[in-house]
């Protein structure tokens, strides 16, 4: 997906119709600055990013290695187990 680029001064001089365009389907829109640039996406579409990257969170996390505690106490990680 190709994101629209607009000029910060555009952005604010036609925030309500850039506003518009993003949320009935335009995709994100990258507004630049001199200080840096930002992305403006929908709610719909903020929505769907935090919820990818809370799954990807969770993925990550199952695959690390959990401790197992044996009877001696001593604490093994899963790749010490045979």
């Amino acid at each position: 997906m190709t994101m629209q680029r607009v000029p910060i001064n555009d952005a604010q001089n036609e925030f309500h119709f850039v506003m518009n365009q993003v949320c009935t389907g335009l995709g994100p829109l990258l507004i630049t600055g001199i200080h840096g640039n930002a992305v403006l996406v929908c709610e719909a579409e903020w929505r769907k990013l935090c919820e990818k990257a809370r799954r990807e969170q969770s993925l990550a996390e199952a695959d690390e290695p959990q401790e197992v505690v044996v009877e001696t106490g001593r604490a093994l990680s899963t790749e010490d187990r045979v």
